[in-house]
């Protein structure tokens, strides 16, 4: 059954236009559904569903949020009466999904299966702007792992069980990597999408802040954000002020070329707003990432192991500290290269590196490009919004291993 359509939205625009409410910027509205499955060595041991609706108001920069969707609350954040509102409604979500037909095979071993569903629209300047998003299928694994794709899931998927291995240490001191491209999504995450958000670009807690238009990366890279990728779970149509959605490149052949922005930032930097998201409706739309994708001019046709000593194919988290420049991997799986063959596989350990070391040793990209279900969800002072990545292989030198 399809999601049923909203009502009287329009109209709600109109009334709140009308009403004058002073130093009204815009009124968010959101509903949001999703279904929990814990799956022990294929079989469905536990099940849960939940539905959480709210609206905020933001007035002079300050927001008012509060749960439910009717007209007293939206009066009450608004300071007006309810009368003054019509009656409205946001689509109901679509039937709770069954698990089975997600996924290409069952999961094996113990994990954790989620469905999200999740409307939203934007009152502002007398319109209603509705937000599309996709429906996300969430996976966390034993050891706490979560990947993130649209739902259903990719049928390339398949549910990873920690292996049971006696797994070597790898050896500390400066190493020349080969990072998958779930591993290559996490760093162009956290090298430059993080660091182009137009709120750390202006207060001066980026590498990048006033050095647009520099060359940071000798080797011939594009990354753009772009929300318009339907195949990516951090997709929108419209963002969470209410602009339209459409890429941005922030690289271009390794050249700073854009800036993540909302309204407000969008005006100091001089660039176009769209890239306003909400953690949900108690946190205010900040300049966030959507969908990574980084591309290379005349990647190498297949992965150069001969030239690293370890392969990284996924890690458990990326940081970038903006007091010290220092990017942080977590590395959870990953193989000793001897010869361009695997050796042993590793124990998690962090490659750390200054973003200069990270700028100055990228080798080489190569195919095959993927989509990547890492870094999934997006964490940036406590609030998340759903990420996607698409990246090429890369060799990287000049990272410590800790």
């Amino acid at each position: 059954m399809e999601a049923d359509r909203p009502t009287g939205l329009a109209e709600l625009a109109a009334a709140v236009s009308k009403a004058r409410v002073r130093d009204l910027e815009d009124v968010y509205l959101e509903r949001r559904a999703g279904t929990s499955w814990r799956v022990e060595d294929g079989r469905v041991v536990a099940r849960e569903a939940t539905l959480h609706e709210g609206a905020a108001v933001r007035r002079n920069g300050m927001l008012a949020s509060g749960d439910g969707l009717d007209r007293p609350a939206l009066a009450d954040l608004l300071g007006i009466e309810s009368r003054t509102l019509p009656p409205f409604s946001l689509p109901r979500p679509p039937e709770h999904p069954h698990l089975e037909p997600a996924f290409a095979e069952p999961p094996d071993g113990r994990v954790g299966v989620r469905w999200r569903w999740s409307c939203a629209v934007v009152l502002t300047c007398g319109r209603a702007v509705a937000v599309s998003r996709p429906q996300l299928a969430e996976v966390t694994s034993a050891d706490g792992q979560r990947a993130l794709f649209r739902w259903p899931a990719d049928a390339r998927f398949r549910f990873v069980t920690p292996e049971e291995l006696a797994p070597a240490v790898a050896r500390h001191g400066k190493v020349r990597v080969l990072l998958a491209p779930a591993a290559a999504a996490v760093l162009f995450h956290e090298l430059v999408g993080h660091p182009l958000e137009g709120d750390l670009l202006l207060r001066g807690a980026s590498p990048w802040s006033g050095r647009s238009g520099e060359r940071i990366v000798r080797l011939p890279l594009s990354v753009t954000d772009d929300p318009t990728r339907d195949d990516l779970p951090g997709g929108y149509d419209a963002d969470d002020e209410g602009s339209a959605a459409a890429p941005r490149r922030l690289l271009e052949n390794g050249v700073l070329a854009g800036a993540l922005a909302d309204r407000r930032t969008a005006e100091i930097l001089g660039v176009e707003p769209g890239n306003a998201r909400r953690a949900g409706v108690h946190s205010p739309p900040r300049p966030r990432m959507s969908n990574l994708v980084a591309t290379a001019r005349d990647p190498l046709p297949e992965p150069p192991r001969a030239e690293a000593s370890i392969e990284v194919l996924a890690l458990a988290s990326g940081t970038l500290e903006p007091a010290s420049g220092t990017i942080l991997l977590r590395v959870r799986r990953a193989f000793e290269l001897r010869r361009g063959e695997r050796r042993h596989a590793l124990a998690p350990f962090t490659l750390a590196g200054t973003v200069d070391d990270v700028t100055r040793g990228l080798l080489a990209a190569a195919e095959p490009s993927a989509n990547a279900a890492e870094p999934g969800w997006c964490t940036k002072d406590g609030e998340a919004v759903p990420t996607g990545g698409f990246a090429p292989w890369l060799l990287l030198e000049g990272l410590e291993v800790r």
